[in-house]
């Protein structure tokens, strides 16, 4: 029945799939949120750029939605326009990661959410095999001593490098995303809706920081689950040669954490004393 009910849509809409539109509709909303972001990072107003793309998002919704023939959901988002009309670049903080996120986009993830869960559909694994081949690629570009002074010295200058790279291929990335179900200490750094996908980014440096990190990882996965996001992906970052990637797979999958989690690692090296980072203090 539900199949049908696809397959009736997009006959309908008879343009592309409704994967498509719902991913074209996220990039917008990603887009709002990254120029939000890049503004408070240079401490400027971004108020044209994240109107002009939550704009664009609202009428991609609201044209799907007319096609779709769904004119209750299609009320509830002009009802939401009319809203977000009084202030786009309204913001609330997280209570989860402390970081300020676009309201208006919130909830437009939200319908979105819901049109794909019913309406979409599956998505093939080879998407989370992509991510995974451009994480791994990552490492030549975050080390690259043409493009930084110096290797990365921690956590933070992972996050911010790696992000740049991936913002270049997932316009619709989230910096620090807001999830539904809570875990303890658990703050996932990436968020890809467009593939569902969280990231969390590590730094090893000793043997001390790989059991940590181990337990870590075990503490954020057991009982981890949400409507929202398919997969979790951790890069590991290590300044020598600490633990395998097929040793640190082999402890998710001794451990019973299920197949959507996926570590990789990073090889990279020493970070340099007295050297400016993409974080920006001399040490």
């Amino acid at each position: 029945m539900l199949h049908c009910g696809r397959v009736l849509m997009a006959e309908t809409l008879g343009l592309n799939s409704i994967n498509e539109i719902v991913e074209s509709i996220g990039r917008s909303i990603g887009r709002a949120q990254s120029s939000f972001d890049n503004s408070m990072l240079r401490n400027e107003s971004a108020d044209d750029r994240v109107q002009h793309h939550l704009e664009l998002a609202f009428l991609k919704l609201r044209l799907f939605l007319e096609a779709a023939k769904l004119p209750e959901i299609l009320n509830s988002v002009k009802q939401l326009e009319v809203l977000a009309k009084e202030d786009y670049s309204k913001v609330d903080v997280s209570p989860e990661s402390g970081e300020p996120y676009l309201i208006w986009g919130y909830k437009l993830r939200h319908h979105l959410i819901a049109i794909e869960c019913v309406f979409g559909e599956p998505k093939a694994g080879i998407v989370t095999k992509d991510i995974v081949e451009i994480l791994k690629a990552a490492q030549y570009s975050i080390t690259d001593p043409n493009c930084f002074e110096c290797p990365p010295k921690n956590e933070r200058d992972i996050h911010v490098r790696i992000e740049a790279v991936l913002r270049c291929i997932f316009p619709d990335l989230i910096h620090k995303p807001k999830i539904t179900k809570q875990i303890k200490h658990f703050e996932p750094d990436t968020g890809i809706p467009s593939i569902r996908t969280l990231i969390e980014y590590k730094f090893v440096t000793s043997n001390d920081d790989a059991r940590r990190t181990c337990e870590e990882v075990l503490a954020d996965t057991r009982g981890y689950i949400s409507k929202e996001w398919d997969s979790c992906i951790y890069v590991i970052y290590e300044t020598k040669r600490i633990k395998s990637e097929k040793q640190w797979t082999q402890l998710l999958r001794t451990s019973e954490v299920g197949t959507n989690t996926n570590i990789i690692v990073i090889h990279g090296e020493e970070p340099k004393e007295g050297v400016a980072t993409a974080g920006g203090a001399l040490s």
